[in-house]
């Protein structure tokens, strides 16, 4: 499954780096950002550097995250996520500089704590339903808004 995300990725990002206008339009350019969005994510709660984001994340929305990521580093833990499933659920285009996008994605948590890095909280196959405000600015996509729809544990 996950090789099937890395290869539609890397497809993705061909054709966003295609530099065509077309691509203003494409939901692929789109799904390709919130790919990228969420690996950034994930490498900047291991990393404890949120700066990456905004390559593509509003300033606004990267902080927003290093808030996080520094709440979580005042407890003296740090998060390791993985995204193992994401279903484009719907993608729109209100204006052609704009996309909002629904997203069902299954991620896997580790708390560790940063001094031992020992593993505090487990947390498997979580499942949230998301929500990306995306504008177009300068020549690509860019996220400025996450809502988290909803989110479930795994059934047990």
């Amino acid at each position: 499954m996950m090789t099937n995300v890395l290869a539609s990725l890397a497809l993705v990002v061909a054709i966003a780096l295609g530099g065509c206008n077309a691509a203003q339009s494409e939901p692929g350019a789109v799904k390709g950002t919130i790919m990228r969005y969420n690996q950034l994510l994930s490498d900047g709660y291991r990393s404890l550097n949120m700066n990456p984001l905004q390559e593509v994340a509003t300033p606004e929305q990267a902080t927003k995250l290093y808030h996080h990521m520094a709440a979580l580093g005042e407890g003296k833990v740090k998060m390791d996520s993985t995204l193992k499933d994401i279903q484009f659920v719907k993608v729109t285009f209100p204006k052609p500089d704009e996309s909002s996008v629904t997203t069902r994605e299954k991620w896997d948590f580790t708390h560790l704590d940063i001094a031992s890095g020992r593993k505090v909280y487990e947390e498997r196959d979580f499942v949230y339903e998301m929500e990306y405000g995306l504008k177009y600015v300068n020549g690509h996509w860019v996220i400025h808004q996450v809502t988290t729809l909803g989110g479930e544990g795994a059934k047990k």
